[in-house]
This record gives C-alpha cells, structure tokens and sequence, in this order.
C-alpha cells in the first residue's frame, strides 16, 4: 500500500498549553522557535487550515470567535484561515509541504493523526510539552490513542462526532413493541427493524425500519459500530488490521441481511437535506446525529424531540461509534507557542460548543455535561453522557489510503455481489500490505 498521504476542559489543558506557550523550547522538527517573546508584542501571521467550516458568515463568525480568544493571549497576531472541503485537505497539506510553506496549525478528523504526523505535517505536542496524563484529565481517556502516533502525542481532540441510534416511542407503540426497551442486541435490532418497516399496498416502503444514514459507499461506520457491539474493532493497538474476524463477519452480514434480504433499510437512501431520518419520522429507528434542533422554528423538530430515544447496542460490548475534530501544530512552524495557544483557542468551551453547531457534534471536555449548551439537548446529552463507549475508526500512517478502498468493498457484500468473509480477507490483505 502506498504511504497514507505521501501518494478536555479548557481546565487542565489550558494551564499546560499556557505553561508552554510562556516558556516552550520550540520543539518540532524545523521550528524556528518563538520562545522568550512576549506573547502581548508578539507579531506574524498563523495560517491554519481548516477543514468543513463552511465559508459562510456562520462558518467565519465561529471561526473569528475563536481568533477573539487566542488574541487574548496573543493581540498582535495576524490569523490567516484557509477553509477547506475534506476531499481537499491532503492536496492542501501536501502542496503546502511541497512550497516549504507548512500551515501553522491544522485541524483535521480522528483518523487523520497518524497519517498527518507520518507525513510530516504535524509535529510531536509531547515534544512541546503537553503531557499524555493532563490531556486524560481534560477529555475521556478513550479519546487518548487516536491522538498519538508512535506513543508520542500529535493532536488534541476539539469536539466529537459521535454517531448515536435512536428510536421512535410512537413508532414502537404502533408496531406492537415496548417504547421502554430499546434493542439489546443486532438479532433484536433486525428484527425491530422488520416490525417497524411500513409499506404501501404495492411493497414500497413508506416508513423505513432502520436508517443507516449513509450514502452509497459510506457504510464504514456503521459497520465499526456494529462490529464493535460484536466486540471486535478496525485495528488492534498497533495499528494492525484486525476486522478479519467473526465479529467482523457477523457484523457486515447484518448489514447486508437488513438492506437486500429483508429489505427494512433502503441502500444510500437520504432525504433532500441529507439528515438522518428517525429525527424527521421518516424512519421509526437509525443512526443519527448528537446535535439535534428542538425548536420550533426554522429547521428545528420541535416536539419531535420528545418521540425520540436514544441507546446503545448491547452484545458483547456496550460501544457508541464516535468520529471528531482534532487540532495539531504544523511541523516547521516558526510560531509553535503561538501555534499552541490556537489550539487552545479552538478547545475552549465556547469554541466547542459553536464548533460542535457547525459540525453536528458534542463538546469533548469532561465537565461539559454540565454545560447549558449539553443539557439543552437530549441528543447531545446522551452522546456526552456515553463517550466513555467511544470505538474508533482510525487505524495508523497509512489509514486513509485504505479507508478510500474500504466503503466501495463493503457496498459489495451489502449488494450481494461477494461475501463478508471474502470481502474482509481482501481488505485485510490490502491492509498489511
């Protein structure tokens, strides 16, 4: 396989970013060093990257929220952003290293820290100075490993993208099942799906069972979920593939079973707006976002919001899917204390919980369950509530490489077109190789 891209208060964080940022060495590899300036007369442009901040006065309102905070520290800095698509992030990243001219601070998803770092994107933050044990006291122990790349720190987690199921109450009444308990296992949630799926006189599903939310070639996390709940996972500690196995199966037979045997899921199906469908009634059960509008008004689901329940699968391992934002130091930054008080910038709770509107997420500090922003929502306070579950899809330097050959393959077993066992001793090959 060719080489990846080559081809949490604000608390405890913040007082060692503000430790380095007052006395740091300068560490990564080609950094020019900041160290000894005085951060109230300190003068240069940050550029950062920033991927999925839509480029629209909402996009550049939180943005500019959190160029407001760093100034705090930094008044003099001039911030650059450079709002991108992730489809686009790699040809940034890479042309940006190609020029010499790295980006100073970037922002990237769970996945992406292995890769960035083994590309020499992003430098080491243990290097810098944040420890490994002050970071766990800040955001969920679980949310550690994804951030390092070969033991050492690389990145911190901003927010989280957690991927719940939900449930409708009526839904259930109407099919003859109990609206107090939820699905404990993936046997029981086949078959819920089958009692909850309604069809017009000619077959047509008028009411899907259970939404997987994803479209065509997408299904990856779902099925990590799934796998998860089976107790298996993507990749063992060391980056190893470790998919391969009856979890594994069990898993992507399941999938396959719900959308092309039973038929109570639609393959890629999504509405106009691409939003899950259990939160809008037109699905009775599926996956769905931790940030869901209550309101009234404009795109809000109002008392819909009441309908709906939200749960973990329970076989082997009670587990809830969770991707995220996470933001690092560029390597080579000439800037790197600068750099780092960014980064602490876009962790602080306000910068959170506006990141967590825009990327359809929850706040990744561990007291932010006490914030009005979680408790105003049942989505976002169950997904915080349940980060402890979290089980990843992330899976070393050369991860997203095989990611892009990974969701076309699993469309294959869904369709009928190969089998999981085959289909995931393929994929694991591809993986070692």
């Amino acid at each position: 396989m060719q080489r990846g891209l080559k081809a949490v208060t604000a608390a405890a964080l913040s007082v060692a970013l503000m430790a380095i940022a007052a006395c740091s060495s300068g560490g990564g590899s080609g950094s020019g060093g900041d160290e000894g300036q005085d951060p109230a007369t300190a003068t240069g442009t940050l550029r950062v990257v920033v991927p999925n901040f839509p480029a629209n006065n909402e996009g550049q309102a939180v943005f500019q929220g959190i160029v407001d905070i760093f100034h705090k520290t930094y008044p003099q800095m001039k911030v650059e952003p450079d709002f991108v698509p992730y489809d686009n992030l790699n040809e940034k990243i890479s042309t940006s290293l190609a020029a010499g001219n790295n980006y100073d601070v970037v922002s990237a998803g769970v996945g992406w820290v292995q890769p960035l770092a083994d590309l020499g994107a992003i430098q080491s933050l243990t290097k810098l100075g944040v420890k490994t044990e002050d970071l766990e006291k800040t955001v969920y122990p679980a949310f550690v490993p994804p951030m390092k790349y070969e033991d050492e720190l690389y990145a911190v987690p901003v927010v989280a993208n957690p991927r719940l199921l939900a449930y409708s109450k009526s839904a259930f009444t109407e099919a003859g099942l109990d609206p107090a308990k939820p699905p404990q296992s993936l046997d029981e949630l086949r078959e819920y799906a089958k009692k909850l799926t309604k069809r017009d006189a000619k077959g047509q599903i008028t009411r899907t069972g259970f939404d997987f939310w994803a479209p065509a070639s997408n299904y990856r996390q779902q099925f990590v979920a799934f796998m998860g709940a089976k107790g298996g996972q993507m990749f063992d500690a060391d980056g190893q593939p470790a998919f391969d196995t009856d979890a594994g199966i069990q898993a992507l037979q399941l999938v396959h079973d719900m959308v092309s045997v039973d038929k109570s899921s639609r393959y890629g199906y999504q509405n106009s707006a691409k939003t899950a469908l259990v939160t809008t009634g037109e699905a009775a059960m599926g996956f769905a976002s931790p940030y869901v509008d209550c309101s009234t008004g404009g795109d809000g689901i109002g008392a819909k919001c009441k309908d709906l329940v939200y749960f973990n699968l329970k076989d082997s391992k009670e587990v809830m899917y969770v991707g995220g934002r996470v933001a690092a130091v560029g390597d080579g930054t000439k800037y790197p204390q600068a750099a780092l008080a960014f980064v602490k910038a876009m962790q602080d709770q306000k910068s959170q919980e506006a990141i967590s509107k825009l990327d359809v997420g929850v706040p990744i500090s561990s007291d932010a369950g006490d914030s009005a922003f979680v408790k105003s929502n049942p989505a976002g306070s169950f997904a915080w509530k349940n980060l402890d579950k979290a089980i990843f899809e992330y899976g070393g330097a050369t991860f997203l490489d095989f990611r892009s050959k990974f969701g076309p393959s699993l469309d294959e077993v869904i369709l009928g077109k190969k089998s999981p066992q085959d289909a995931l001793k393929e994929l694991d090959q591809v993986a070692r190789k």
